[in-house]
């Protein structure tokens, strides 16, 4: 993290501009009105047509590329009306594909998309009837939530959740057994009575690895598979109840929103270069996002919420809720509740009057979250008989698993466009109506947007952008909605279009073959176990240490996944190799001492001959003593047991 300090600090300070603004304008404002002046004096085909040729620079596309010259063709033929070219909306359109072309990354070579004449007339397609949808003269009829369009689309979202045909894929399944693998490793140590926090770091948080370990009972895969299929589900229908809700009351603008938020929420989510079901990747849906949009969904409904202690009251403990959820929630709702809970208790008057009222709103949310820690602390103590280590609560924050620098010719153009359009509806909004619920709603998912690019952040692979792509959805369904600007408006249209456009460059191998034997309704829990098997060698070794000297196995290979024990069984707190590829040395010794003093358990280490293991098997000496040495093929094993410290 230390090379992207800049960065960080410049996402901060963005972050505090937009959290606060609201805050310090009066009714109509002035600085809403010179933001809204502002967007005026861009609207220019001038400016636009420069914004684009910057993003073609960036990208590294040649201006007269069939990509680009397709780009300007559907542009050109979705800014006609009434046989009358619109030259601004057609800059607008543009501009907006131009900046779609910084999404697939799996696609770039050399700096450019590798796209054949076939698939850009797929995506051409694709778009042009998607953005005729939002366009089309429909009349608008009385507003109401679209319960029918969100019953059918939880069904549909039910199926995929639940779904486990695709995992006769191999690679689909070898990279749910990684993933699930992080979550299901700590929730074991934890039943085995291991203190979190203090003998083992969690990757994702309190809340994830306590929901686990107290519904999977002798099996955590089992329970995996349930615990993460309704999380997501939950998720992803919440999702497209806040998008139907900024829907405009057509049924064409309500077919493409449903359809918006299911690409995103199932196809985009994952590894689009090789598309797997959404359960895939726990990590980048309920498990991680879902305390944040419960408690933005809320707030999204809840009208008038100041004048009602008890939604206030239900708005905290949502909070409450998400914090101790994980490191990461807590930022998210934080982002989200802090801003919104001093815009709501705002005063009115001179800048002193002001002033004291956010003092005293401030004051508020700092003495919930001191009690928070307190109690917090209390309990742990009480349960464990020691408190939680800093390192071991933030260990993942301070040592994100893979980062990377950021690619600027990749996705974080369309954030930063998406970004930009949020904040000019918001504008927009202000300067038309002041506080009015279209406005509030637009505040609470440009908040959240903005708190989940951290995820982003963390990693900055390109994919970690599609991630988050969801909460891109309602910053732009918002500006086409809420603003009267025809170009926010016709530039979300363009963007969100894309959403669809892109899908059919995905890599839908494993579907396509799932679609064709007949497997998408196929539910079998049992099916991820039996499918769980090690190299052979590694399988001879598990297999002889369980049967002959009934201790726990650690598996150390490339893939670094978890050995399936029932009862799950831990011996030290590099339990789930996963979750210690990217944790220094010390601490990794610091963690393994703690748990071989706690647990005073030995076990089996079997390594891959070809993994670099030195270093790990010094970590292990460093709380352990070797016991035994086998020899198994490729593979070899040994039995470690807790030193003795008197």
């Amino acid at each position: 993290m230390q090379d992207k300090s800049a960065v960080i600090a410049i996402y901060a300070l963005t972050g505090l501009v937009i959290a606060l603004w609201p805050l310090w304008i009066t009714e109509k404002g002035v600085v809403a009105a010179s933001g809204f002046q502002f967007l005026k004096s861009i609207r220019s085909t001038t400016a636009l047509g420069l914004a684009a040729l910057g993003v073609i620079l960036i990208t590294g596309e040649s201006i007269a590329s069939p990509l680009i010259l397709g780009f300007g063709l559907i542009a050109l033929a979705t800014s006609m009306s009434g046989g009358k070219l619109d030259v601004v909306a057609m800059s607008t359109s543009f501009l907006a594909l131009c900046v779609s072309a910084t999404l697939p990354w799996w696609l770039r070579q050399n700096g450019s998309l590798d796209i054949s004449n076939y698939k850009l007339f797929a995506f051409s397609l694709v778009t042009f009837v998607f953005i005729r949808l939002f366009t089309a003269h429909e009349p608008i009829r009385k507003s109401k939530l679209p319960i029918t369009w969100i019953i059918v689309y939880t069904l549909f979202a039910a199926i995929l959740c639940f779904s486990t045909g695709i995992y006769i894929d191999n690679n689909a399944f070898l990279t749910l057994w990684h993933h699930w693998g992080a979550y299901v490793g700590p929730a074991e140590l934890l039943l085995t009575g291991a203190t979190i926090f203090h003998d083992f770091p969690v990757q994702y948080g309190l809340g994830p690895t306590t929901l686990i370990a107290s519904f999977c009972g002798n099996d955590c895969w089992e329970g995996m598979y349930f615990i993460v299929s309704f999380v997501t589900l939950a998720f992803y229908v919440l999702i497209s109840v806040m998008a139907l809700a900024l829907s405009r009351p057509r049924w064409p603008e309500r077919l493409a929103v449903a359809s918006l938020c299911f690409a995103t929420c199932f196809f985009w989510t994952g590894d689009a270069s090789s598309v797997s079901s959404p359960l895939t990747y726990p990590s980048v849906s309920g498990l991680r996002f879902l305390p944040a949009v419960l408690l933005t969904t809320f707030l999204f409904f809840a009208n008038r919420i100041e004048y009602s202690k008890l939604k206030i009251l239900i708005a905290h403990s949502f909070w409450v809720f998400s914090t101790l959820w994980s490191p990461e929630s807590t930022f998210y709702a934080t982002f989200v509740w802090w801003p919104y809970y001093l815009f709501i208790r705002r005063v009115q008057g001179d800048f002193g009057s002001r002033a004291k009222g956010f003092a005293n709103a401030t004051l508020c949310l700092l003495s919930i979250s001191i009690g928070l820690v307190i109690i917090f602390n209390i309990i742990f103590r009480i349960i464990y008989n020691e408190g939680p280590t800093l390192y071991g609560f933030l260990a993942y924050a301070i040592n994100p698993p893979g980062a990377m620098p950021i690619n600027l010719s990749g996705g974080v153009w369309y954030f930063l466009l998406a970004t930009v359009i949020g904040m000019g509806t918001l504008l927009y909004s202000w300067q038309k109506g002041g506080d009015t619920i279209s406005f509030r709603r637009g505040f609470l998912v440009q908040l959240l947007s903005y708190a989940v690019f951290s995820y982003f952040l963390g990693r900055s692979h390109d994919n970690n952008l599609l991630n988050i792509m969801p909460f891109l959805l309602l910053v732009l369904l918002n500006a086409i909605s809420a603003t009267d600007s025809k170009n926010l408006s016709r530039a979300s249209i363009v963007l969100t279009a894309t959403f669809l456009g892109w899908l059919p460059l995905f890599g839908w191998q494993a579907w396509t073959v799932n679609i064709m034997e007949g497997r998408v309704l196929t539910f079998d829990s049992k099916l991820l176990r039996d499918s769980m098997s090690f190299s052979s060698d590694a399988e001879r070794a598990i297999d002889f240490l369980h049967q002959g000297y009934g201790e726990p196995v650690t598996v150390l290979d490339s893939t670094l996944d978890l050995v399936d024990s029932t009862p799950p069984v831990a011996w030290s707190a590099i339990h789930g190799p996963a979750n210690f590829a990217f944790i220094p040395s010390q601490r990794r010794q610091e963690f393994l001492y703690r748990t071989a003093t706690s647990l005073k358990r030995s076990g089996w280490l079997v390594v891959d001959q070809k993994f670099l293991a030195d270093e790990w098997l010094t970590d292990f000496d460093f709380a352990y003593e070797r016991t035994n040495r086998l020899k198994f093929g490729s593979y070899y094993a040994i039995r470690f047991t807790p030193k003795r410290h008197d």
